[in-house]
């Protein structure tokens, strides 16, 4: 079957297509005109952002995937591995490169938003649908450093932002498996550019375990408004609202038919001014966690977090580029978890992190970058990180070497939680975990329409944070490594594209043991291409499929062993009719029956048609 595939692609390879493409956003878009958002990164300035190894998932991509949350965007990329305590809509985590789950942070427009409220301080990815997003940015590993605090693994952005593209999207299989999404943009006499998207997504196929035949449903609502105003010809204001509540039914060990749900809500406003090759950027950020689980007892989580960041960028010339910057944040979260073995935890912490970067270019076929960065928390004090880069141009290849160093600071758990036994106790001195990263990338461009990129990394992350009964708490006393391979060949433009992937990784523990859900080879195909058929003219074809392989797990949720691997065929099609985009996807194209992790059902075969029209 596999070798069946992979030639048919193979053979689709050489068939012809066109297709376009938008233009970047500019600086002053006065007229609206639709356009491609462009990030630029915080702690970073022409040069040196350069040097950053991130994917970057735009708007087309995400519409064209036929996917309608992040979770299931995701888990089709490198060197990501997701596990999920159910189908869609359900409690996610993230493994980074085989770092832990709390070693990845999660951004809005640059501003982390992990959910402190959280026992470990991570971000539950599981909750987060596509229709407020305008792009979303992976930076793994060592290029994750730049963000601060808590990016030991990298970090993941969601970027919101005003798309000036009309359009209502409505798509299903039938009356509870269906979405619903919007986008509409006014640019006002007063020069107000007002943009709002979101909209609603259900999903109940099957039940989170085997334990009862119900089915766990999943209802989501999100929302996302952004404004802008140039003030001046050279100084513009923002604003973004973000909002998601996600409602989810599963089966919990004391309630077959427990019930969660899921609000996050955050605000922002920026203030940007460009002038004679300096940019200046202030932004004030709050978001909030708001989320309850109700099994046979009613479990609360809450968390408030407030940021305030300035930054300079200064191009010099075109061989010298500096940045520097601070940005301040205070948390304060409690969560109550009933029964003998819960837990519950109230407080705050605060840090303020100063940063710097540099890019140097050589004759324009060598560069060099720096990033320092120097945080003071409440309760983990003074610590130092850095990133340095070194790129080479030779003839057709790039080379990229890269160092950094990270650090997480202990939760809010940490400092100040405990349970009713006593077993676990608040330890509000802790020191940060700390993090060694080295990657080497080289890139080779057999043509314009063929390339390899080929990256192996080495990192350690020490003082992790493990929690033992043994001394009543949280106790420092494992050390993690990482190590790993990753290859992607790409063949052909985006007209008509095949990506292969593969990826061989080891996480272990400093007694080499394992770390647990951290699969070790991985390889994925990925396919697109315009057909033209006599009978219904030009359509487009996707295609991806990922292999993950055996990985170790808790076996029934008792004990250490191998658990299976999986192998996931998605496909989709879409033709343009009357300026709508009609699309029909599969999801799960074999109806394999997975668990990741295991005792856990995953989605089996999805067949939904949507379509899209622009107006």
């Amino acid at each position: 079957m596999k070798k069946v595939t992979i030639l048919g692609i193979i053979y689709l390879l050489i068939l012809p297509l066109k297709a376009e493409e938008l233009s970047s956003c500019k600086w002053n878009n006065s007229d609206g005109a639709p356009c491609i958002t462009i990030f630029s990164a915080p702690n970073t300035s022409k040069i040196s952002e350069g040097s950053l190894g991130k994917t970057i998932i735009t708007k087309k991509q995400l519409v064209e995937s036929g996917y309608e949350d992040v979770r299931s965007v995701l888990e089709n990329e490198i060197g990501v591995d997701i596990y999920s305590d159910g189908p869609r809509g359900q409690k996610s985590s993230v493994f980074m490169r085989g770092t832990n789950s709390n070693h990845t942070l999660v951004l809005l427009n640059g501003i982390p938003i992990n959910d402190q409220s959280s026992p470990k301080a991570m971000f539950d990815f599981g909750y987060d649908f596509l229709q407020g997003l305008q792009q979303i940015e992976i930076y793994k590993g060592a290029s994750g450093a730049i963000f601060g605090p808590a990016a030991i693994g990298g970090a993941i952005n969601f970027v919101t932002d005003i798309d000036y593209v009309n359009s209502l999207s409505i798509g299903g299989s039938n009356s509870r498996n269906n979405s619903i999404s919007g986008n509409y943009t006014y640019v006002s006499k007063g020069g107000w550019h007002h943009n709002i998207k979101g909209g609603s997504s259900q999903s109940e196929y099957s039940s989170t375990q085997n334990s009862k035949l119900d089915l766990d449903g999943t209802k989501n609502l999100s929302l996302n408004y952004n404004s802008s105003k140039f003030l001046k010809d050279d100084l513009k204001i923002g604003i973004t609202g973000y909002a998601r509540k996600t409602d989810t039914g599963y089966d919990s060990w004391d309630d077959e038919n427990a019930q969660a749900d899921n609000i996050l809500y955050a605000v922002q406003a920026s203030l940007e001014k460009r002038k004679d090759n300096t940019i200046d950027k202030f932004t004030s950020h709050m978001h909030v966690h708001d989320r309850y689980y109700d099994t046979a007892v009613k479990n609360k989580y809450y968390s408030k977090s407030y940021t305030f960041k300035g930054e300079r960028k200064l191009e010099l010339s075109e061989n010298l580029s500096l940045g520097f910057g601070s940005d301040y944040n205070y948390t304060q979260g409690d969560f109550k978890v009933h029964g003998n073995w819960g837990s519950s935890a109230e407080g705050h912490m605060d840090n303020i992190g100063f940063f710097s970067n540099a890019g140097y270019k050589f004759n324009n076929d060598t560069i060099l970058s720096a990033h320092l960065r120097g945080d003071s928390h409440k309760y983990s004090k003074e610590n130092l990180t850095y990133r340095l880069n070194a790129t080479k141009y030779l003839s057709n290849f790039t080379f990229s070497l890269s160092e950094s160093t990270g650090l997480r600071h202990p939760d809010l758990f940490v400092l100040h939680g405990s349970n009713p036994s006593g077993s676990y106790k608040a330890m509000k001195t802790t020191k940060p975990e700390t993090s060694l990263t080295r990657e080497l990338s080289i890139k080779y461009d057999f043509s314009n329409f063929v390339s390899l990129v080929s990256t192996v990394y080495d990192s350690s992350v020490s003082d992790v944070l493990n929690r033992s009964t043994s001394t009543g708490g949280y106790n420092e006393i494992i050390d993690i490594e990482q190590k790993g391979f990753e290859n992607s060949i790409s063949l052909g433009n985006e007209s008509k594209k095949l990506s292969l992937t593969s990826a061989l990784t080891k996480s272990r523990e400093s007694s080499g043991r394992p770390q647990l859900r951290r699969p070790e080879q991985q390889y994925g195909i990925r396919y697109n291409q315009m057909l033209n058929s006599k009978l219904i003219g030009p359509f487009s074809l996707k295609y991806d499929y990922r292999h993950i392989g055996q990985v170790e797990d808790w076996k029934e949720g008792t004990y250490r062993a191998k658990v299976d691997s999986s192998d996931i065929m998605n496909l989709s099609f879409a033709k343009d009719i009357a300026n709508t985009k009609w699309s029909l996807n599969v999801t799960n194209l074999t109806n394999e029956i997975y668990e990741r992790p295991d005792t856990y059902n995953q989605d089996d075969r999805r067949i939904s048609l949507s379509f899209m029209s622009k107006y």
